[in-house]
């Protein structure tokens, strides 16, 4: 085999491999939701939850009202103190069908081990709905202090 022709294969795969990469499902990248997730801790810091319930998912939109989702996310958020260091645990993906407590639709998780200032550790979880506009959109926040997750943090609906 020729070396123009290795070069011609090699660069031929790798096309093909970027075109497999862009044809990817909206919503396949465990970077894309980290990045999403960390965007929401941001806004939860910098106390912009109002802006989280604007962009939330719809359904959630429908089971809670934007003050009542705005108050549950302070008093979680203040639960823990300052946060010294957080870094994610686990990212989770999670297909619901005939559920009655959530849309049918495609779901994640991104789980994440905080420190606080006064050394605890706790766990802060993310929880999205892909929606029809190909975006990851919140549909809960829920810290904890064990890394124990209860079925009700798994299906990542806010409770009004």
């Amino acid at each position: 085999m020729k070396i123009g022709t290795l070069t011609k294969t090699a660069a031929t795969l790798l096309l093909m491999s970027v075109a497999t990469l862009a044809m990817a499902a909206p919503g396949a990248s465990a970077d894309e939701l980290l990045r999403d997730a960390d965007a929401v801790l941001q806004q939860i810091d910098a106390a912009h939850e109002g802006a989280l319930w604007d962009n939330a998912a719809p359904f959630v939109k429908t089971k809670i009202q934007k003050p009542l989702f705005v108050t549950q996310l302070q008093q979680a958020r203040q639960s823990l103190g300052t946060i010294a260091t957080r870094g994610w645990a686990s990212v989770m993906r999670l297909q619901y069908t005939n559920n009655h407590d959530v849309p049918d639709g495609l779901y994640a998780n991104v789980d994440y081990a905080s420190h606080t200032a006064d050394g605890q550790t706790v766990f802060e979880l993310v929880s999205f709905r892909l929606e029809s506009d190909s975006q990851w959109h919140l549909t809960g926040y829920n810290v904890r202090r064990t890394q124990q997750l209860n079925p009700a943090v798994q299906q990542s609906v806010p409770k009004p």
